[in-house]
């Protein structure tokens, strides 16, 4: 015999198992945000940078909040400089790496037979927000027609601020890249800003 929380909660999962998948989709949230705090304009007050990504279609969103504290974030707050679309690569990590410098880590594939990593490192220098370096490591794998596997390794190191930068292939150590990097800014950068020595 059924006793009526049986009863109740069969009606519940016949509910809930009438709303279209569609509906459930777009309940999705975005990715969950990643902060860091840091003084990256130098001013002896802590900075704080977040980083959003949306779950639809992938574009990431950096907002920088100058002279937030470390304290709880006041959600009213707007922040001092966003940088809309800054990648379509899944964000791993968002870090200070030195209390003047941001690091953001990315991915394409991560891990899959077609895979790159790149970092990208932002800096404040007289009133703007530049990208001062960037690195990228593929590992990429394209089965052919006839079942062999072609394989494309290799990785670049750019610092914009020295001018200097080096990139590898296949297994080899880095060797210095021809030609002279100069500092980009932050508002100016998207993926089609890599270096060529960071394209294969």
């Amino acid at each position: 015999m059924k006793t009526a929380s049986h009863l109740a909660a069969l009606s519940w999962m016949v509910a809930l198992a009438t709303i279209p998948m569609s509906a459930l989709a777009d309940s999705e949230p975005t990715e969950p945000p990643f902060e860091v705090a840091l003084d990256i304009d130098a001013d002896g007050q802590m900075d704080r940078a977040v980083i959003a990504q949306d779950a639809d279609n992938g574009q990431a969103e950096l907002s920088i909040y100058l002279a937030a504290g470390e304290g709880k974030l006041d959600p009213s707050r707007k922040p001092d400089f966003v940088k809309k679309s800054l990648t379509e690569e899944r964000i791993l990590a968002l870090e200070s790496k030195g209390k003047e410098s941001l690091v953001i880590t990315s991915c394409f594939g991560c891990g899959a037979n077609k895979s790159t990593e790149a970092t990208l490192t932002i800096v404040y220098r007289e009133g703007k927000f530049l990208v001062a370096g960037y690195s990228r490591d593929w590992d990429w794998n394209v089965h052919k027609s006839d079942g062999t596997v072609e394989t494309t390794l290799g990785g670049c190191d750019i610092d914009f601020l020295t001018g200097k930068g080096i990139a590898s292939q296949d297994l080899d150590d880095g060797k210095p890249v021809e030609g002279k990097f100069a500092p980009i800014a932050l508002a100016d950068w998207s993926d089609d800003s890599r270096p060529k020595p960071c394209e294969f």
